[in-house]
């Protein structure tokens, strides 16, 4: 009897904690307040679990994934015809004005390897043959006759010689980087035009092919011990880099946060968290759950 008593009376108090305005916002509170009090070092454990396989095992069907990309009404989600129109004015400067300061430039050995692709050159070769041979059409009244001559072979030979020059000048200034005004002014307005093309401009993705191409990708990367590695690598880098500067600096510190931005921050996520887990619970109660861990702490 005591025993039905005590778990009646914990199903009582757990759906007061759940229901009662204040108390799971004092939880969460809680939580995250222990979290950033804790230093770099707490945080951050020297080996820790990371599992590629885990990729594998989370899948949706394909033909619910083929399903929800061909039936999502992209238009009602989302009734802009442009990012401009998504955007404030604010917005789309602060962030044109980003990334114009923070592009990094690739090397001239990785721009030249794209654009002296076969495919690539014979664009350019193309266009500028036809540009000269229009040039040459309006200039020269005896056009027809140089043409009948030969004249495309001799400007595709010209091209020919010419091209790796013309690719060497575009590398050149594709690499200097984002310091120069040049730079920043081509990326300032390549991305205003981003921002102003139409969502319809940007093409559509092809949804047929769709779930066996990242059924494969999910597979692979599963059972890729490059990937677990890579993924290892990456996080003893990240945090050996982080203790040599900030090893006994607590999290709160390391954001740079005043305690006042700190309590008003975790204010809000804990009051957003809570109300969201509160209509969860209207619709199917998480007592149970919270019972069940409490239950393996206290058995």
């Amino acid at each position: 009897m005591a025993f039905w008593k005590r778990i009646g009376s914990r199903k009582t108090k757990v759906e007061n904690w759940i229901t009662t305005p204040g108390r799971l916002e004092a939880s969460i509170s809680k939580s995250l307040n222990f979290l950033f009090s804790s230093t770099i070092e707490e945080i951050l454990p020297g080996e820790i679990a990371l599992s590629p396989s885990v990729v594998g095992l989370l899948r949706l069907p394909e033909e619910k994934l083929k399903l929800l990309t061909q039936e999502f009404p992209i238009e009602k989600a989302f009734p802009y015809s442009s990012l401009d129109e998504l955007l404030s004015e604010e917005s789309r400067d602060a962030i044109v004005e980003f990334i114009a300061g923070a592009q990094a430039a690739p090397s001239k050995n990785l721009v030249l390897g794209i654009l002296n692709q076969p495919e690539v050159q014979a664009i350019f070769s193309q266009g500028l043959e036809k540009v000269l041979s229009e040039f040459h059409k309006k200039i020269n009244p005896l056009h027809g006759v140089f043409q009948a001559a030969g004249l495309e072979k001799q400007i595709s030979q010209f091209l020919s010689s010419l091209l790796p020059t013309f690719t060497e000048r575009i590398a050149d200034f594709v690499s200097i980087g984002s310091g120069t005004q040049e730079i920043q002014s081509v990326i300032r307005n390549t991305l205003r035009i981003l921002l102003q093309t139409g969502f319809q401009d940007l093409g559509r993705m092809e949804t047929s092919q769709f779930g066996s191409g990242t059924d494969r990708i999910r597979r692979a990367i599963a059972s890729d011990e490059k990937v677990r590695a890579a993924m290892e690598n990456v996080y003893s880098v990240g945090r050996d880099t982080l203790l040599n500067h900030y090893r006994k600096e607590t999290l709160k510190e390391f954001v740079g946060l005043s305690q006042t931005e700190l309590d008003l921050w975790i204010g809000k996520i804990a009051s957003d968290t809570a109300h969201n887990l509160r209509k969860v619970h209207t619709k199917k109660s998480i007592s149970p759950l919270v019972l069940e861990i409490l239950g393996d702490i206290l058995g």
